[in-house]
Protein backbone atom coordinates (compact mmCIF):
# COMPACT_ATOMS: atom_id res chain seq x y z
CA UNK A 1 0.00 0.00 0.00
CA UNK A 2 1.47 3.35 -0.98
CA UNK A 3 1.41 6.41 1.25
CA UNK A 4 -1.47 8.14 -0.56
CA UNK A 5 -3.81 5.16 -0.18
CA UNK A 6 -2.89 4.92 3.50
CA UNK A 7 -3.86 8.54 4.15
CA UNK A 8 -7.09 8.22 2.14
CA UNK A 9 -8.03 5.16 4.21
CA UNK A 10 -7.17 7.00 7.41
CA UNK A 11 -9.27 9.97 6.30
CA UNK A 12 -12.31 7.76 5.62
CA UNK A 13 -11.92 6.02 8.99
CA UNK A 14 -11.77 9.38 10.79
CA UNK A 15 -14.77 10.77 8.89
CA UNK A 16 -16.78 7.63 9.58
CA UNK A 17 -15.98 7.59 13.29
CA UNK A 18 -16.77 11.32 13.56
CA UNK A 19 -20.12 10.75 11.82
CA UNK A 20 -20.97 7.87 14.18
CA UNK A 21 -19.94 9.96 17.21
CA UNK A 22 -22.20 12.84 16.10
CA UNK A 23 -25.15 10.45 15.69
CA UNK A 24 -24.55 8.95 19.14
CA UNK A 25 -24.30 12.42 20.73
CA UNK A 26 -27.55 13.47 19.04
CA UNK A 27 -29.37 10.32 20.16
CA UNK A 28 -28.02 10.66 23.71
CA UNK A 29 -29.11 14.31 23.91
CA UNK A 30 -32.57 13.47 22.52
CA UNK A 31 -33.30 10.43 24.66
CA UNK A 32 -31.49 11.85 27.69
CA UNK A 33 -33.74 14.92 27.61
CA UNK A 34 -36.77 12.66 27.25
CA UNK A 35 -35.76 10.62 30.32
CA UNK A 36 -35.22 13.75 32.40
CA UNK A 37 -38.74 14.92 31.63
CA UNK A 38 -40.28 11.59 32.66
CA UNK A 39 -38.30 11.48 35.93
CA UNK A 40 -39.50 14.86 37.15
Amino acid sequence: MDLGAYFVTLQYILMGSTFIALILIFLYAYYGKEEELTNE
